[in-house]
């Protein structure tokens, strides 16, 4: 089999038996096809050996001059592929046995918001004095929830209406490999707004049961959501860009700095492994040391 028909093969795999989100099959399938414009398509796939590897690594990092977090995920995609082409017999060696090739990452502090553009942003997803149209609210509330659970944009935006319940006050989330979490709405405001939505999400006419909708019914995709938190984070006077995923950093933050024991933070924030959250204390130790700091100005 060449390399293109393998590739084809597992990407059907991955959207069938695994059940990938959208977002991490067209990462999959990028990765896969740049290997496959470097390697050439038709080239058999048991001739691939760890020379080849060596060679598209030193591609993307001396010719390309790519980050080493593209090049790392581009490896890990490869990985998956040779693990499986092996498992379905289609390989009797997997080139990645014997390739040692270190990629170094750099050590990044997850960026959480500050406490004054906490504040700013609460006041403008506030409801307003008079009635918004749906539109606004449904965004506002999404950036609210957002703000409040430190859930992920993909699974907000595929959240459904029967995966929220408010008498139990709890949000059923599909997360990453289809593990299932509860998170839990416990803000009086957060719950307010919500309800508030619902109300009016019941009367929209919309393709399908998902939570959060725009006024003529289409999905609130992540891209909409991305484009709401700029919006309003402009018109709040923030002038610095706001990602849904700084709000879960921010999140994830201030649990810590609450004292919320770190494993109930991996749980609410769906991490399959507790190092994934160990990140978010050095954030706190740097907020704790800035604390001091300031405690001790004036020594």
């Amino acid at each position: 089999m060449n390399l293109q028909d393998a590739c084809e093969s597992f990407l059907s795999h991955c959207r069938s038996a695994v059940s990938l989100s959208e977002h991490t099959l067209r990462a999959y399938t990028f990765d896969l096809k740049d290997f496959q414009n470097h390697a050439k398509r038709e080239t058999d796939l048991v001739s691939m050996d760890k020379e080849n590897l060596r060679q598209f690594i030193r591609h993307l990092r001396e010719e390309r001059k790519l980050k080493e977090t593209t090049i790392k995920r581009r490896i890990a995609c490869l990985k998956l592929f040779f693990r499986w082409s092996k498992q379905e017999g289609m390989i009797a060696d997997n080139p990645f046995d014997n390739l040692h090739e270190r990629i170094r990452l750099p050590k990044r502090l997850p960026r959480a918001l500050e406490r004054c553009h906490i504040a700013s942003l609460r006041k403008a997803i506030a409801p307003s004095g008079g009635r918004c149209n749906f539109d606004e609210l449904s965004r506002k509330t999404a950036i609210h929830l957002l703000l409040d659970t430190g859930i992920r944009v993909g699974e907000l935006a595929s959240a459904r209406i029967e995966d929220l319940s408010l008498s139990d006050r709890c949000l059923k989330i599909q997360g990453k490999g289809n593990r299932q979490r509860l998170v839990y709405l416990l803000s009086a405001p957060l719950y307010r707004s919500l309800d508030r939505y619902l109300n009016r999400r019941q009367k929209i006419n919309a393709q399908n049961s998902k939570l959060f909708v725009t006024g003529t019914g289409l999905d609130l995709t992540p891209q909409r959501v991305r484009a709401s938190l700029h919006q309003i984070a402009s018109s709040a006077g923030i002038n610095k860009t706001l990602t849904p995923h700084m709000l879960r950093h921010t999140c994830a933050t201030q649990w810590l700095e609450a004292g919320l024991d770190i494993r109930y933070v991996q749980k609410l924030l769906g991490h399959q492994s507790i190092s994934t959250t160990e990140i978010y204390t050095h954030v706190s130790d740097q907020g704790l040391r800035e604390a001091l700091g300031r405690a001790m100005g004036g020594r």
